[in-house]
């Protein structure tokens, strides 16, 4: 079994806000989540879903950086590797998790009669592939948010569940770090619920291209929570990510994702911090090596 859970005041911000008041053990993880849950600090939430194999404690953390005081989080909290000797992997959410690319098409042709695959996107900018401006791509994708397409649910990346499964019941702590934004944030959490169940500790939103609220850059949020690896399909993040020092495995599922193709030119990202993956097997293989990379690492200093 898992940690018991816990809930605070900040907690109607997500899903499950029913049960907040039935849940509000605080767990006495760390410095940083004691901070969190005894602060007034309404851009967090926090929440415990149902979970068939464990029941870990899930912080959505849908906020601006300045409202994070790097100073509470202590070192037994982000280190290399967890105080259990974990190291903490953040995952992104679609064309790693799930097929948000696929179902977006689909709604689209349904809708505006729009034909698109998803060969189709050489960058991921809607806007860019569907010829409009970017506030019309903003209306659409929010459209889709709305449309029965997005709540009947986005299919899985094959492989995904089956190799998180192993990789959490092993040295790996797994959060998911995503660029959605906060308008689906209880839909993302019910989806991580019915799809990933139990599988991640906690989940950040980065509110990319969204209509209202500030967005968050995924280095900052990385370095933030203490994760040492992304796993991300979107070059632009593996980039950025990198260059604050973060492990990042690129997801390019088979090689079929045009949007995932690293910069060609020579010096444009460090071959030592971004590796491409095209499967979750690699996925396993790439972590399983850089794990023992990382700890040897530490053992030296």
């Amino acid at each position: 079994m898992g940690r018991p859970g816990f809930n605070c005041r900040a907690a109607p911000t997500t899903a499950y806000r029913k049960d907040a008041a039935a849940r509000c053990n605080l767990v006495r993880a760390c410095h940083f989540v004691r901070r969190l849950c005894s602060s007034e600090m309404p851009s967090y939430g926090l929440t415990t879903p149902a979970s068939r194999r464990r029941t870990p404690d899930i912080k959505a953390w849908s906020g601006s950086s300045s409202v994070v005081d790097k100073s509470l989080i202590s070192t037994s909290c982000t280190p290399v590797a967890t105080g259990d000797n974990r190291l903490r992997v953040a995952v992104d959410v679609d064309e790693v998790l799930g097929r948000f690319v696929y179902t977006l098409n689909k709604f689209c042709k349904d809708q505006y009669d729009m034909e698109y695959g998803v060969g189709d996107y050489w960058i991921y900018e809607f806007a860019k592939i569907w010829g409009c401006s970017q506030e019309r791509s903003n209306q659409i994708v929010h459209e889709f948010f709305r449309s029965q397409h997005f709540k009947d649910g986005i299919p899985v990346v094959p492989g995904a569940l089956e190799a998180l499964t192993r990789l959490s019941e092993s040295n790996y702590e797994l959060v998911v770090v995503t660029s959605r934004q906060h308008v689906i944030q209880d839909a993302t959490l019910r989806w991580l619920d019915r799809h990933y169940s139990g599988l991640f500790q906690e989940v950040y939103f980065g509110n990319h291209f969204a209509l209202e609220g500030k967005s968050q850059r995924k280095s900052d949020i990385c370095r933030t929570i203490g994760a040492r690896v992304l796993i991300d399909d979107n070059p632009s993040y593996a980039l950025e990510c990198a260059a604050a020092g973060i492990h990042v495995l690129l997801y390019d599922w088979g090689g079929a994702y045009p949007w995932s193709k690293l910069p060609p030119h020579a010096g444009a990202y460090n071959p030592d911090l971004i590796r491409v993956v095209q499967d979750w097997g690699e996925v396993e293989r790439e972590l399983a090596s850089l794990a023992q990379r990382l700890r040897a690492t530490a053992d030296n200093t």
